[in-house]
């Protein structure tokens, strides 16, 4: 069924006057009795509707009193398309649907659609207010995860390799605000290796969500080809291995026989959060791809500990400690390792390159702290392998607190957030 119309009648019937906005709640009362497939049909409806160039093939195009009135109204666009784009929000901001929330975003940065703000007085207090309960919602926490992720990733890259004592000598209130530079010369909001290689995760699983390894090494392969300056060293071996043999698993039997026991770097999990994304409580596909890489059985069991952790925060509702203890159900060889981790001091927590040991230190940063942003200065502050602590920390917590939870200061020193976004949406896709 085409539920177009159904939603612009039922949105224009109840409009009392021709200056009256609508009551959009009528629209809502489409959903009574629907089966979950027609519910979901209706919901895409209401998803293509928040575009700036959605129009109303069943509008009127005479002009009204107040037309004159209006401020910048673009070629086509008429009051009843401007009514109807806003019922579309709202209702999909009380039927939570998730997805909504690109739509709606791609809308608020378009830059001619807040030329008509002096007539949209719903941009104000309700449109804050459709943000955060679409925030509120996994396809919103997933976007919050990548966005934590990349925030922390952004803020550790300036004190990176620091030790603990360092940071605290130059930073007396801790490290907070993300600057760049670092060994690697970083600019302020630019990320490393951590986001950059979730990303090409990200990217591979939207276009092989089956099989993705072959994908997600294109990906790979395509980001080491760009000689990006931080690259870690077994994420290094197996790459060149890759080069020489083009193939994965050849790859990856020369990182292991290489490195043996070493091969437990923290660099298959550092990119874990898109697989939490996109396939829900199978961590199969998580494990495929850090072994592409990473070959060792304690960077099999911390991806797979993030991986549920992460995909219990998608769903909401739950306390830190539940979500966590979602992830160490597939604890395996690291279950006594983790154990007790909530009640350790600082200086039991140690964070550099060894996988299990940047587990515990971001797991622990989200135990012991109650916001998005004391966790990710909590990780950084930690020292050593700040970057990749703070992105794993940062992850978790933006899919536990939501997009909404990162501080301004943060977003808005991140210049390459649209990619985030817009993996954000591709990586909901999958699941549905």
């Amino acid at each position: 069924m085409d539920w177009q119309q159904p939603f612009l009648v039922a949105v224009k019937q109840s409009q009392q006057a021709w200056d009256d906005q609508p009551d959009w709640r009528g629209a809502l009362l489409l959903y009574d009795g629907l089966t979950a497939g027609q519910a979901d049909a209706l919901d895409r409806t209401v998803i293509a509707m928040i575009d700036e160039d959605y129009r109303n093939p069943f509008s009127g195009k005479a002009e009204r009193p107040f037309d004159d009135v209006m401020v910048g109204l673009p070629a086509g666009l008429t009051p009843d398309d401007l009514l109807c784009i806003e019922a579309a929000v709202l209702v999909a901001a009380e039927r939570r649907i998730g997805p909504a929330l690109f739509a709606f975003n791609r809308l608020m940065r378009a830059p001619r659609w807040h030329a008509l703000y002096p007539r949209l007085l719903w941009l104000g207090e309700a449109g804050f207010d459709a943000q955060r309960k679409l925030a509120d919602t996994p396809a919103g926490r997933g976007l919050g995860g990548l966005l934590g992720m990349a925030a922390g990733d952004a803020l550790g890259v300036t004190v990176e390799f620091q030790s603990r004592a360092t940071i605290r000598h130059s930073y007396p209130d801790g490290h907070r605000d993300i600057k760049g530079g670092g060994p690697f010369g970083f600019a302020p909001g630019e990320w490393s290796d951590d986001t950059a290689m979730a990303l090409a995760v990200a990217r591979g699983i939207a276009e092989q969500p089956r099989d993705p390894v072959p994908a997600v090494g294109r990906h790979f392969m395509a980001w080491y080809g760009g000689h990006p300056p931080d690259v870690g060293s077994t994420c290094r071996l197996a790459l060149e291995a890759f080069g020489r043999t083009g193939s994965w698993a050849e790859a990856s039997d020369a990182v292991r026989q290489q490195l043996g026991n070493r091969a437990g770097g923290n660099g298959a999990l550092m990119r874990t959060l898109p697989t939490a994304l996109a396939y829900g409580n199978d961590t199969a596909p998580a494990l495929a791809i850090a072994r592409m890489t990473h070959p060792h059985p304690e960077s099999d069991a911390a991806v797979a500990v993030y991986h549920l952790a992460v995909q219990r925060a998608l769903e909401g509702g739950a306390t830190r400690e539940q979500v966590v203890a979602a992830g160490l159900r597939a604890a395996g060889p690291l279950t006594a390792r983790l154990a007790g981790l909530q009640t350790r001091t600082e200086a039991e927590i140690r964070s550099g390159g060894y996988v299990v040991e940047t587990l515990e230190a971001a797991l622990w940063c989200f135990l012991t702290t109650d916001s998005l942003e004391a966790c990710i200065i909590k990780a950084v502050n930690l020292g050593d392998d700040t970057d990749t602590t703070g992105a794993v920390a940062g992850g978790l917590a933006g899919a536990y607190y939501g997009p909404q939870a990162v501080p301004r200061r943060w977003s808005t020193a991140i210049p390459e957030r649209l990619q985030l976004e817009e993996a954000a949406e591709r990586l909901f896709t999958v699941q549905r």
